[in-house]
């Protein structure tokens, strides 16, 4: 019931953002981002997880953990969040009981050495660039592993190293 209702909720603001901002296409590549799509290219939405600014590609929530959802966009977007909402802001709230990892948290409780912390992060095969917005819902993480190398990363590829791979549930 709660992925039908999450379900819903993306469908409304994905057609209330078509609307608004008369917008030619909204697509989901992948259920765990949502993106806006005009003319000319992609732009991220601002997701702030319990106060916590984040994008979609920094981030992985069990849908079963969230309380409720809120929808901010255009001018009161910018008001509240500045120029990183520009394209809308999703308001997730949790359920108490959700522990939320952000990068530090994150390090410490999965045991990173300090030279591991300076590892590429890569969430469900996509490079984190910008790990101050890593932010990760405990019980959607299903493995963290340290790989040789990462030869599958989207949208850039890197050099053949190690990092850090952290596979979570995608919003469904």
């Amino acid at each position: 019931m709660k992925t039908l209702l999450f379900l819903l909720t993306l469908s409304f603001v994905q057609m209330s953002f078509a609307q608004e901002n008369n917008l030619r296409k909204i697509i989901s590549n992948n259920s765990q981002n949502v993106k806006i799509r005009d003319n000319k290219n992609f732009q991220n939405v601002l997701y702030v997880i319990n106060g916590m600014p984040t994008f979609s590609d920094c981030s992985a929530i069990n849908v079963q953990n969230i309380e409720s959802i809120n929808v901010f966009k255009g001018e009161r977007a910018t008001e509240l969040y500045g120029y990183r909402a520009k394209n809308g802001v999703l308001i997730f709230t949790t359920k108490p009981e959700t522990q939320l990892l952000n990068v530090q948290i994150f390090y410490t409780e999965y045991n990173f050495s300090k030279a591991d912390q300076f590892l590429p992060i890569v969430l469900n095969k996509h490079f984190v660039d910008e790990k101050d917005y890593l932010l990760l819902d405990k019980s959607a993480i299903i493995s963290v592993k340290i790989l040789d190398e990462q030869p599958f990363v989207e949208p850039v590829l890197l050099p053949k190293v190690k990092a850090i791979y952290i596979e979570a549930m995608e919003m469904k």
